[in-house]
């Protein structure tokens, strides 16, 4: 079980540029929209999938506004509608500038989580699914989450397959036993086309002196080629392909118009257009379980960055923080490792 857990777990971040992919993709044709319906899941009681005819043909309009959020969900379950969220990541996108900027949110952190009381964020999405994860995370950081997406992890390998591979300049010689499949790897330093299962080794060693800080510098890596060499990679057949890979894997709650919408206003979106936002964070242990702690002014600091970038003010400028469900009282506050830095 614990073999399991940790196989589900290291390839959660690579499912992540997906998402991305949906919100700034070309997808003009018939068969995305017709795909579209197999991941579309509305934030409601209810989570009735869209039912309403849209145009096949592709729309090219302006966005509503300038700036979006969203919530991307890595569910650490075959079935994307259970489990719990072993990756949370916020998206900041702004069409003016043509940038994301990414925050990765530890799924350890302790948080409070309405009706449940303080516990892991990883634990909303089991008790809550989508609806009561997105209301987690506004209330932690006081801003608004427009749309989510969540995923879970069988279709990563396909994913990168059907691009026909990943071209990654591999940090270093890499020289070591797959613990998951048993198997030995063999990666040697320097620009190559890494297939589905060489990428998740790539991005799941942890071999050297860095640990998990190494191992989360390569998956932003992974990430940042996956959103660039996907560009190149926008013809029907395999957009139609990483749809129907997608389909039994995807929930999410962008309607299909606003999709193409998106796709109009970020197309020539790449990994060079991504921005990581640092989030402060340290390990400690409560009642025998290990959390991740935020401090309140860190909370805080993070809090401010996030409502500036969406209230589109200068840098520098303190943005005043709301409130989305309250004060948090959160325990260890001396400083951490820094958690997402590249």
């Amino acid at each position: 079980m614990k073999r399991e857990r940790r196989r589900r777990r290291f390839w959660l971040w690579a499912v992540l540029p997906l998402a991305l992919l949906l919100a700034v993709g070309g997808y003009y044709a018939w068969n995305a929209y017709h795909s579209w319906n197999l991941v579309y899941k509305e934030r409601t009681e209810t989570g009735v999938p869209q039912t309403t005819p849209v145009n096949p043909a592709p729309v090219r309009e302006t966005l509503a506004k300038e700036t979006y959020v969203f919530l991307m969900l890595g569910i650490d379950s075959g079935n994307v509608e259970q489990g719990r969220s072993d990756t949370n990541m916020l998206a900041v996108a702004d069409s003016s500038s043509q940038k994301i900027t990414l925050l990765s949110i530890p799924r350890d952190t302790r948080i409070r989580i309405q009706g449940h009381g303080k516990e892991k964020l990883a634990h909303a999405y089991a008790y809550g699914g989508a609806d009561l994860a997105v209301k987690t995370v506004e209330a932690f950081f006081g801003i608004p989450v427009d749309y989510y997406v969540a995923f879970n992890f069988n279709g990563v390998k396909e994913f990168v397959d059907t691009l026909g591979g990943l071209s990654i300049d591999v940090e270093k010689n890499m020289d070591f036993d797959d613990r998951i499949t048993h198997r030995h790897v063999y990666l040697k330093k320097g620009r190559q086309t890494l297939n589905g299962q060489q990428t998740l080794n790539y991005a799941r060693y942890r071999g050297d002196a860095d640990g998990d800080f190494g191992r989360m510098r390569r998956q932003q890596q992974v990430v940042r080629e996956l959103l660039t060499q996907t560009v190149q990679y926008r013809n029907v057949a395999k957009i139609n392909n990483l749809l129907k890979i997608m389909g039994g894997n995807v929930r999410m709650d962008i309607p299909a118009r606003t999709i193409f919408q998106f796709a109009s206003t970020f197309s020539a979106l790449t990994g060079n257009d991504v921005v990581t936002m640092p989030l402060e964070a340290t390990t400690g242990m409560i009642g025998g379980v290990s959390y991740m702690n935020i401090t309140e002014s860190e909370r805080s600091r993070v809090a401010a960055e996030l409502q500036r970038l969406i209230r589109k003010q200068p840098e520098n400028t303190a943005a005043p923080l709301q409130s989305y469900g309250g004060i948090y009282d959160l325990i260890d506050p001396g400083a951490g490792n820094r958690f997402g830095r590249p």
